[in-house]
């Protein structure tokens, strides 16, 4: 996958919204049912933050305070960091860096539609890098049937027309003739039969 593509390729279109009056324990139950690690807080049907898995356990645990006594505005991360839906995913992975967030709800005209996560960008980062191990498979399979240009490992003459043979780079006259290694180090270290 490219990271020039638009975020709304990647992102998750699931996001679970909760008013700023809800319950964290809603909240928490909600993100459990439905597999998300945040929530995305409102007010007035407007966004306004996002409370995140972390955002529990490292402000209420070990506070050793009530879940049910916490309000949503007391925890979650405000102002909201967001991305347009066109935005490219290379310019989501720059956005993160720099607000040292792992996810940002995406918009389209103003209206909430998804949100794009470090593991998303890490699911396309794992594509591209299998995709770019394929491309360099396919550019060291054409270097060993192409030719290229540079000095015969063999006569030790530069050509213009060198191709890999069993990993060494021969020129035509070296590559139409039988070489082969002598076993006994006292000889040259190649030769030509006749």
């Amino acid at each position: 996958m490219d990271i020039d593509k638009p975020v709304r390729e990647v992102m998750s279109p699931h996001v679970i919204s909760a008013d700023i009056n809800d319950s964290l324990i809603n909240v928490a139950n909600d993100m459990i049912k439905y597999d998300r690690s945040s929530a995305i807080v409102t007010e007035d049907g407007k966004p306004i933050g996002i409370i995140t898995e972390r955002d529990i356990t490292r402000k209420i645990i070990p506070n050793d305070r009530k879940p049910s006594t916490v309000l949503l505005s007391e925890i979650m991360t405000s102002p909201l960091i967001t991305i347009d839906h066109n935005t490219s995913v290379s310019d989501a992975i720059q956005m993160m860096l720099e607000h040292k967030i792992r996810r940002m709800p995406v918009f389209r005209n103003g209206d909430l539609i998804g949100i794009i996560t470090s593991q998303d960008i890490v699911a396309v980062s794992s594509d591209m890098t299998k995709a770019l191990r394929e491309l360099m498979e396919l550019e060291r399979e054409s270097m060993l049937t192409s030719d290229f240009e540079g000095m015969c490992d063999v006569c030790g003459q530069y050509s213009y027309h060198l191709s890999v043979v069993d990993g060494r780079s021969l020129c035509d006259d070296c590559k139409d003739s039988k070489w082969r290694e002598p076993t006994d180090s006292s000889h040259e270290s190649a030769y030509m039969e006749t």
